[in-house]
């Protein structure tokens, strides 16, 4: 006998239920993405037990006519595609006619709509037992509660989290969908109390900006926005200043025709475009909000539709890196003091003429700890008790300074002069990364990997010592790469990287300049994912190169080394890295002066 047998509708009903549903939040991202694509202009969410009691979703969009109720809660039953060709010019949220369905199955389901000028009907469906359709008073819109998720799914329920946790995880899949979506107006209640309200916006900008400044407290000042059209596809982007960065790659988040979604190569043409200008280990706050065209991206690959096929990802890859680039301002930075005046003792007989010894206290950003200020006069070891200061304020005042920030940018001050370049002296290294210089009345602390990097990069331009690989390697890339690649690989021998196609998708590399023989992994991985124009490659191309081969931060440097480091970056027009990042911080002999109390 055959072990081989069908599974039981109800099974098998879950078992498809499982792919999409998962927790409250997942029934939170259907609902909402099916009332955006029936335009809907107000959305009201509510939820009781953190979703898992209940869920309920209220919008004033095209609603469901009373005969198409029924059908709405069947499988692969949808009213945004027809034919198999549709899947390929999509332009809504959802098409699997999945959502309603899945979450039938594992819950009770009402659904009570009305179309506009019709009467309003509702049907209730109980883990996946259809009750009959009846009339409802509902005047316009759509309104749908889940109610016992999971109830008859003990083993999935198991796994939620606490009910405050998962009313959480519906705030953050509630806030991720209006990002995208300006045009609507959010509210949010939990246990009968508005925990969000999000009005309209006029523009995606704005949205974005309310959203994330509200919620991780945040200023507005602290972000850049720009938009920019391609031929297939166009680009938003609201990104953070250098100033402002995290530990991890959590902030970038990437939409692509409204969908949020998970491409890493992606988040990482962001992280390409600030370059240096980040610390080490640091990353911005992206939202990358791309506009493709619908017959170029595949979504029918993840139940969830949280990833996608984009067939001209490298073309979108470069300009993404490009647009950040261009976008993130790049800044000199100098050092200012704060203006304050020094805590002094009354009676203190080493301080007679009080009025005459004022000097500014200079306070420092990203120092571990505050500065220490005590009452005590220096080297006053006999201090009688009487000695006291008249009042505490000035200790107050000494600690509020403290956590001043006195490194700032200047931006768009004119305070680089290439003018006798030459004429300057090395006083040392400091902490085996910075190079420390007088010119005239400025000292100079001079990034030595950035300005290494900067110095390769020019000479790279220029040279043309090739070596030809022994053994080449072989690498493939995706269907947009090989076709640029076939008519532009030219580009690549100009800089002396000489690539050949030996089969569809399948390549190989067969030169390369000297200075990139330890770093062909690297080239490779570039050609793979990289197309545009010849300039923005070069550069490109090259700051990789040079950073793999610079001096690093950490390196001693001998005397003779950092002068013709120091020679080469007093004779540069614009003294920043190939990834933009300035790399010079100037202290001018008055701020010095004035922090010490040496004033005039």
């Amino acid at each position: 006998m055959g072990i081989i047998k069908c599974l039981d509708n109800l099974v098998a009903q879950r078992i498809a239920a499982g792919e999409v549903i998962d927790r409250p939040n997942s029934v939170v991202r259907e609902l909402v993405d099916n009332s955006i694509d029936a335009g809907s202009t107000e959305i009201t969410l509510y939820l009781e037990g953190g979703g898992i009691d209940k869920i309920k979703i209220v919008d004033n969009g095209s609603g469901i006519a009373k005969e198409d109720l029924p059908l709405s809660i069947k499988r692969h039953a949808t009213s945004k595609i027809s034919t198999l060709d549709d899947l390929y010019h999509l332009k809504s949220l959802g098409f699997r006619g999945e959502a309603l369905y899945s979450i039938a199955a594992v819950s009770r389901l009402t659904i009570a709509s009305a179309k506009e000028g019709k009467d309003g009907s509702a049907i209730v469906i109980d883990n996946s037992d259809e009750g009959t359709l009846y009339s409802d008073g509902i005047a316009q819109g759509t309104q749908i509660t889940v109610e016992d998720l999971f109830f008859h799914i003990p083993a999935r329920k198991s796994f939620l989290k606490r009910a405050s946790t998962e009313a959480n995880l519906c705030r953050q899949t509630l806030i991720q969908k209006a990002l995208s979506s300006p045009q609507v107006h959010y509210r949010f209640y939990v246990d009968n109390a508005l925990k969000l309200d999000l009005p309209s916006k006029a523009t995606l900008f704005e949205r974005v900006l309310d959203v994330i400044c509200a919620e991780n407290n945040f200023s507005r000042s602290d972000f850049v926005t720009t938009e920019k059209e391609y031929q297939d596809y166009s680009i938003a982007l609201v990104a953070s200043k250098p100033s402002l960065y995290r530990s991890d790659r959590s902030g970038i988040k990437i939409y692509l025709n409204n969908r949020q979604i998970e491409e890493f190569s992606l988040v990482q043409a962001v992280t390409y475009g600030y370059g240096e200008l980040l610390p080490g280990g640091s990353f911005a706050y992206a939202y990358v909000f791309i506009t493709d065209n619908p017959e170029l991206v595949d979504f029918n690959i993840h139940p969830a539709k949280r990833e996608a096929k984009i067939r001209n990802l490298a073309l979108i890859h470069h300009s993404l890196s490009t647009l950040v680039r261009e976008s993130i301002p790049r800044v000199f930075n100098t050092v200012e003091a704060q203006e304050f005046e020094q805590p002094f003792l009354t009676n203190s007989p080493y301080i007679k003429h009080q009025d005459e010894f004022r000097s500014p206290n200079p306070t420092y950003k990203n120092f571990s700890s505050s500065p220490h200020f005590t009452s005590e006069p220096i080297f006053n070891p006999k201090r009688s008790n009487d000695e006291k200061p008249t009042s505490n304020d000035w200790l107050e005042k000494a600690k509020a300074m403290a956590l001043a920030q006195s490194v700032k940018a200047k931006e768009g001050e004119t305070i680089w002069d290439t003018k006798n370049e030459n004429e300057f002296t090395y006083l040392g290294q400091a902490f085996n990364l910075f190079l420390i210089a007088q010119k005239e009345n400025k000292l100079y602390l001079v990034d030595q990997h950035a300005a290494h990097e900067r110095i390769l990069y020019d000479q790279l331009k220029a040279q043309s010592d090739v070596q030809k690989l022994l053994i080449p390697v072989e690498f493939e890339v995706s269907s947009d790469v090989d076709a640029f690649l076939k008519e532009n690989s030219d580009i690549y021998t100009s800089f002396g990287i000489m690539v050949s196609r030996k089969e569809d998708l399948l390549w190989s590399l067969t030169s390369l300049p000297a200075l990139c023989r330890p770093i062909e992994k690297q080239i490779v991985d570039f050609i793979q994912t990289r197309t545009g124009e010849t300039e923005a490659l070069e550069s490109a191309l090259y700051a990789i190169i040079a950073c793999k081969a610079a001096i690093k931060a950490g390196d001693a440097v001998d005397s003779y080394t950092a002068n013709a480091i120091l020679s080469k970056v007093f004779n540069m027009e614009n003294p920043c890295c190939p990834h933009g990042r300035t790399f010079v911080v100037i202290l001018e002999e008055e701020q010095l002066r004035r922090m010490v109390g040496r004033t005039n």
